[in-house]
């Protein structure tokens, strides 16, 4: 069942009920897993939604959502650019470290490589490329949570001296950069880290995907 679930409830709880409303006509596909995803991830929020976290998973199973369900993520980007709903924004998810509290989290179906051409452990996730059908689902789904409410928009390596190549280059280049330029998202700017993460690089912001 292909249902919109990014909205209405879950956004107005932290008072942005209107700018959702605003947002409802250019509304997006999203299938909606969020009654068969754990529930055990949740736990409640205590301070209000302002940005989103893009990683990669490192892995890839397909293009059936149902396959990535314990993935821990608000949203999920499989090959062919399906947009499925893990869990409801208004529970907090332990996904982006030290942006848990204000974010959202969407991972990315696929073992990315890093900027130097290299990807994790090749022989058992395998060498993935982003699809244009990723980005393009990808943008969609930034733009509609930017219209609901949204200003921010991090790399998980900001916030985790464990995740360098998480979202990689790939993603950041054409969907977290996009919503930058595009979009008028702010990623922190230069140097932008929490707690023991890194920041952004350069080379990631200039990225070229080819396949």
């Amino acid at each position: 069942m292909l249902a919109i679930v990014i909205g209405l409830a879950p956004v107005a709880v932290f008072g942005v009920a209107a700018l959702w409303a605003r947002a409802r006509s250019s509304r997006i596909a999203v299938l909606d897993l969020t009654a068969l995803a754990p529930g055990g991830k949740r736990s409640k929020r205590t301070r209000a939604i302002d940005a989103v976290v893009l990683h990669q998973m490192s892995f890839s199973r397909g293009n059936d959502p149902r396959r990535y369900l314990k993935v821990t993520a608000h949203f999920i980007i499989v090959p062919d650019g399906t947009i499925a709903q893990l869990h409801p924004m208004s529970a907090r998810l332990s996904a982006s470290d030290g942006f848990n509290g204000r974010s959202v989290a969407i991972e990315f179906a696929g073992n990315l490589r890093s900027v130097k051409g290299g990807w994790y452990r090749p022989e058992d996730y395998g060498r993935d490329v982003l699809t244009a059908a990723q980005v393009l689902a990808g943008r969609g789904l930034l733009r509609q949570l930017r219209s609901a409410g949204i200003r921010h928009v991090y790399a998980h390596r900001q916030s985790s001296p464990k995740r360098g190549n998480d979202p990689g280059p790939e993603i950041w280049s054409t969907v977290g950069q996009w919503g930058v330029d595009v979009l008028g998202l702010d990623d922190g700017g230069e140097g932008y880290a929490i707690e023991a993460g890194t920041p952004i690089p350069d080379t990631w912001r200039s990225f070229t995907l080819t396949t």
